[in-house]
């Protein structure tokens, strides 16, 4: 085999071509493949982080969703309890409350008289002296549905009593206590 041998301006543009290459090479990798890797590298990164971030995020929108329900469930046993414990005395209630079931249950109420309240650390007792004519059985009623009342009612102290009438056969008195939240 022969061995080719090159002119010295051959090997000149063989060199130059290599030289220019080189440049070239060096050029390419500093002013574009190294930092365009460089941003492709930050931005993977920079994903990774935003999936991290998107992944807590969703924990947390669990999290409130369950602290949603349990708000909204908190929100009605406090509804509840007010109707239960109201912060008022709500007297204009009381009396219509008494009212309605003294109508319904043939109860003759003749008297309700306020006592003074009696402040307890969480709550406040305010009695009522009520008076009342009525029969036996209608009493009985009366007093029962006081008691399934919504409000936390008691009642202390009955006094029942004979009546030679033909309407009603008794008359009651006894004192009706209602409780108010006094945080």
């Amino acid at each position: 085999m022969r061995k080719a041998e090159l002119t010295k301006e051959q090997i000149t543009q063989i060199a130059a071509g290599v030289f220019f290459l080189g440049i070239f090479g060096y050029f390419y990798a500093a002013y574009f493949w190294l930092p365009l890797s460089k941003k492709i590298k930050e931005n993977s990164e920079k994903v990774v982080s935003i999936e991290k971030d998107i992944n807590k995020a969703k924990v947390k929108k669990a999290q409130y969703k369950n602290l949603e329900s349990k708000l909204a469930s908190l929100e009605i046993q406090k509804t509840a309890a007010q109707k239960k414990l109201p912060e008022e005395k709500k007297v204009p209630d009381l009396i219509r409350m008494l009212t309605y079931l003294g109508k319904k249950y043939n109860v003759a109420i003749s008297r309700v008289s306020p006592s003074a309240a009696k402040k307890e650390q969480y709550f406040t007792k305010v009695s009522y002296t009520i008076a009342l004519n009525s029969d036996y059985h209608s009493f009985g009623k009366f007093l029962t549905a006081l008691a399934l009342e919504e409000r936390i009612l008691t009642m202390e102290n009955v006094s029942i009593t004979a009546l030679a009438s033909d309407e009603y056969t008794i008359s009651a008195s006894f004192i009706l206590t209602s409780y108010q939240y006094s945080g």
